[in-house]
């Protein structure tokens, strides 16, 4: 991390960090220049004979330009308290990442499939380009109001025509068959999007604790099932669980072959109600017909009720004898009408 934070770098006015990475710093900006906010990324290393290396992630977006990847207006090196740096000027998104909306509220079902869908549409671009992503996660993936962007190409690596890279990426995210051979493919991508899915899908918000508890876990990563252990929510829909298998499945044959044909699969879902949960006893969604439904459980009595535009469905609404049972026929009801 660059110590003590810069307050100007050249022509950027430093407003407040954004994260840092292991080998760089990423910081909210004003462009006096311009007049404009932007993101600036500044890359740690203060090796001149590395100045070059360390463009590569700046070309590789410049050739990867699409709607749902982060644009990059410009590449230079700057005086950074007394070193120079390699500093990349980029699209800066106000609206934060995917894992910040899963740690700030509720992500629904609905919401998370637009952006894995827009975010294999950008991987699929990057793929024909020949270059892999190799650190797809929820804090790499922006939400814009628009379209939501895949970030931070600095482990991505030029593909050639194999579409085969070096040893790196996020462990939790890698498949299996790289602890065996670490070589990185397409293959890896498609894992590392399904991962994604799968924390996004449960809205895990705190998967850096919730990983370091899991007995046996650099066995379940190197088997690949370390998902399967950690489980899915009863409230996803069982055609989405199949998905993440397919996407996660630790032997690679059986994955999709690419992000296309994951993307294509996703095409295929057809959603009947948008559920929020506002709470553990209760969920609201819209349909397409702008009904308003809602689920919610009596914690005092254990019963389960379920309106439509505020009036009861009577043949839906049960009473149970513990708030387990009662709890899990909710989860169940969300999980069978989410998707028609």
């Amino acid at each position: 991390m660059i110590t003590p934070t810069p307050t100007i770098i050249d022509k950027y006015q430093i407003i407040k960090p954004l994260g840092t990475g292991n080998f760089s710093q990423v910081y909210h900006v004003f462009d006096r220049a311009l007049q404009t906010e932007k993101a600036i990324k500044v890359l740690l290393s203060t090796d001149p004979d590395k100045f070059m290396d360390n463009l590569e992630e700046a070309q590789i977006l410049n050739k990867c330009q699409h709607k749902h990847i982060i644009s990059i207006n410009e590449a230079n090196i700057f005086p950074v308290n007394g070193d120079d740096r390699v500093v990349l000027d980029l699209e800066y998104i106000p609206e934060g990442s995917l894992e910040d909306a899963l740690q700030g509220r509720w992500v629904s079902i609905k919401e998370t499939i637009t952006y894995i869908r827009g975010i294999l549409l950008g991987l699929e671009h990057a793929h024909i380009q020949g270059f892999l992503h190799r650190d797809i996660k929820p804090g790499n993936i922006l939400l814009a109001p628009t379209a939501a962007k895949l970030s931070d190409f600095g482990l991505a690596t030029d593909a050639g025509l194999t579409l085969v890279g070096s040893a790196n990426g996020y462990h939790t995210h890698l498949p299996p068959e790289f602890y065996s051979n670490p070589i990185t493919s397409e293959l890896t991508d498609v894992f590392a999007v399904g991962i994604t899915l799968f924390r996004s899908l449960s809205n895990i918000s705190d998967w850096r604790s919730i990983v370091p508890s899991v007995p046996n876990l650099i066995e379940h990563m190197q088997a690949g099932t370390l998902f399967k252990h950690i489980g899915f929510k009863e409230f996803i829909p069982e055609k989405l669980k199949r998905i993440v298998r397919k996407a996660c499945h630790p032997d690679p044959t059986k994955r999709f072959v690419s992000s296309h044909e994951f993307g294509q699969c996703l095409d295929r879902l057809r959603f009947n109600i948008d559920w929020v949960r506002l709470a553990d006893n209760e969920w609201q969604g819209n349909d397409c017909s702008n009904k308003v439904h809602r689920c919610y459980t009596d914690l005092r009595t254990n019963k389960v009720t379920v309106t439509v535009n505020n009036r009861r469905v009577l043949r839906e609404c049960q009473k149970f004898n513990t708030l387990l049972e009662a709890t899990t026929y909710m989860h169940t009801h969300i999980a069978s009408t989410t998707l028609k």
